[in-house]
């Protein structure tokens, strides 16, 4: 009768000492890379550590020591496209700093009773980015340093802001379609801070150049599906639109999609424009035309201002940070039909 297959006993530190014949505090001090260890000793731990496959267990390194060299970062929603250059900013400065970034969205478990910023708090990070709307989560009382993506609607105590010019932005995308002979503009919102802020740009933008405003989607969750919605809302409306300018990429793409099945053409029908450059605006799928918020920037001075407010001592006078968009023609606006 063959014997059930054992789990492997991990290789420990103490077994490293004993296979090179060492001390354990001798092998952490050569995990640590500290100088006066003879490459006699130092090479024989490292046969030891290849031979035994021991893998230094990083929670007791970080036990051991006054800091973790850990971030952790709160975006939304994994389903959200727009995170991917902004987070691909953080890393190229957290990886040259040596610094792990930990990602987590929004999703409760029954199973965990802790939110996004408990959990990293409990993890002892280094410091947090968040992306995301602060309602909810323990952010009050809390001694690590902070940086927030975007001006939200809940303000982060002694927090450091890094946003993008959400009027500009805005006026950015309102001009390209009013160049194009667009009138009749209709503007698809939803629920947030960065999506409220380019809501009220929209307003004073169309008041400024004398014309109706036409907003749909509030209460919306800022995703395809709220695009989708507010389209249909749109539609049913029996209001006159030409032009549809979203609060961000996924919005418009679900808003596309409402077109489609009313049988109405983009840019032929109805022009639209987005928000973010998010990935599916590309020229390789959408072909969306966008305002780029310049995610990459946008995570890269984040990232900066982290390691600013963890390496400084004593009093720190918070920042706030604006990055200046940039708007993306593409192919889903055109010339009004006349």
């Amino acid at each position: 009768m063959n014997e059930p297959n054992l789990p492997i006993k991990q290789a420990t530190i103490y077994d490293v000492a004993e296979a090179a014949g060492v001390s354990k505090s001798l092998v952490s001090r050569v995990l640590r890379g500290e100088p006066h260890v003879s490459a006699a000793r130092a090479e024989a731990v490292q046969a030891a550590i290849e031979e035994l496959g021991y893998r230094p267990s990083r929670l007791a390194q970080q036990l051991a020591s006054s800091t973790t060299r850990t971030i952790g970062v709160v975006i939304t929603d994994y389903k959200n496209l727009s995170y991917i250059g902004f987070l691909k900013g953080l890393r190229e400065i957290f990886d040259d700093a040596g610094y792990q970034v930990i990602i987590s969205d929004l999703h409760r478990s029954p199973n965990f009773s802790e939110d996004p910023v408990d959990a990293f708090a409990s993890m002892k990070v280094d410091g947090i980015v968040l992306a995301t709307e602060a309602a909810g989560l323990r952010t009050h009382n809390l001694d690590i340093p902070i940086v927030v993506i975007g001006k939200r609607e809940t303000a982060v105590p002694n927090a450091d802001i890094v946003f993008n010019d959400d009027y500009e932005g805005t006026k950015l995308a309102l001009e390209h379609l009013l160049y194009l002979g667009h009138k009749q503009i209709a503007h698809i919102t939803g629920l947030g801070g960065i999506a409220t802020n380019r809501r009220v740009a929209y307003s004073k933008i169309m008041k400024a150049h004398g014309l109706e405003e036409l907003v749909v989607g509030k209460g919306q969750p800022t995703t395809e599906i709220g695009g989708y919605m507010s389209a249909m809302e749109l539609i049913k409306s029996g209001e006159k639109f030409t032009a549809i300018y979203g609060a961000n990429d996924s919005m418009i793409a679900g808003a596309w999609s409402a077109l489609r099945e009313k049988n109405l053409n983009v840019p032929g029908d109805v022009s639209l424009v987005g928000y973010d450059n998010a990935p599916i605006a590309s020229e390789f799928l959408l072909k969306l035309t966008t305002v780029d918020e310049q995610g990459i920037p946008v995570g890269r001075e984040a990232a900066s201002l982290l390691l600013e407010r963890i390496s400084s001592s004593g009093k720190y006078q918070p920042k706030n940070i604006l990055i200046k968009p940039t708007l993306i023609a593409r192919g889903s606006s055109a010339k009004v039909k006349n």
